[in-house]
């Protein structure tokens, strides 16, 4: 997972006046999937926002039934201790989209593997007492919706959020997720996470796992090279440089499971490799 900064979303010239008007309409009875191309709309712009890879586990994304995610969903909410007919007034708001994968955001069971997970209608959080179940129309401010349930503590991880993505990491011996901390609420929020986004789906982890392998063994070649550079040799260094330009390339944003090879990453620093922090720091 990484940081997706949803500033960075540049919407359509109408886009703000027609998501307003659907957003009353909804609020006043209608169907909000009468007015799905609205958020529709919005697919291909979000999907840019981190490299066309889906925003909870970073797969690239090529298949045409990915969706735009209502973060809080529209319909019910399924954590909800009382009945939760959905964040109604948040099925336009830009703020609540995230661009997931079909295996993040639609529920699906892996008999062979033993795993389930998907999102769907599932929206935990830590203060249950927190959560806002209605809202009067009269009184929203429509350029700022999400002002109405900024009490609440979401008990999953959000990409939006700027620092929840350093919460998750990989395992290096097999790619399955896992905190990256033994912070009790840290641990929490990710294990929950694990299961509502599917990020132990195994393709999944199989690919996380693939990358991993490459990543390591690029970093311990890049160590041995490091530790032979001669100022005086331009092959050595030529090889060092080459070698720390495939890892940097591996922690970009833009690259595949690129939040959790940082993580593995920051595991191997040491005081004999301070080019690792260096590399981190960059990125």
């Amino acid at each position: 997972m990484r940081h997706v900064d949803l500033e960075d979303l540049r919407l359509p010239d109408t886009w703000s006046a027609e998501a307003r008007c659907a957003t009353l309409a909804v609020l006043g009875g209608a169907d909000a999937s009468d007015f799905d191309e609205v958020w529709r709309d919005l697919k291909q712009r979000l999907m840019g926002l981190l490299h066309d890879k889906c925003w909870f586990c970073e797969s690239p994304v090529t298949r045409s039934d990915n969706a735009v995610d209502h973060f809080r969903p529209k319909g019910r909410v399924s954590d909800a201790t009382q009945p939760h007919t959905g964040y109604r007034w948040l099925t336009f708001a830009s703020a609540n989209f995230r661009f997931a994968c079909t295996f993040c955001n639609s529920r699906r069971v892996d008999v062979e593997n033993g795993t389930a997970g998907g999102k769907a209608d599932r929206f935990p959080l830590l203060d249950e007492d927190a959560r806002v179940y209605e809202v009067d129309p009269a009184a929203l401010d429509f350029d700022d919706l999400m002002a109405t349930v900024r009490a609440e503590r979401p008990a999953i991880l959000d990409p939006c959020h700027f620092d929840d993505w350093r919460l998750l990491g990989c395992r290096r011996e097999d790619g399955s997720p896992c905190p990256t901390n033994d912070d009790p609420l840290t641990r929490e929020r990710v294990i929950k996470s694990i299961e509502i986004f599917h990020l132990d789906y195994d393709p999944t982890c199989k690919q996380r796992h693939t990358v991993a392998g490459t990543l390591l063994r690029a970093v311990r070649n890049a160590k041995d090279a490091f530790l032979v550079v001669d100022p005086n040799t331009l092959g050595s260094e030529l090889r060092f440089q080459t070698l720390a330009l495939e890892i940097k390339r591996m922690i970009a944003k833009r690259a595949p499971y690129s939040g959790e090879m940082r993580f593995l990453l920051r595991g191997q620093r040491s005081a004999l490799h301070p080019w690792i922090q260096e590399l981190l720091e960059d990125g």
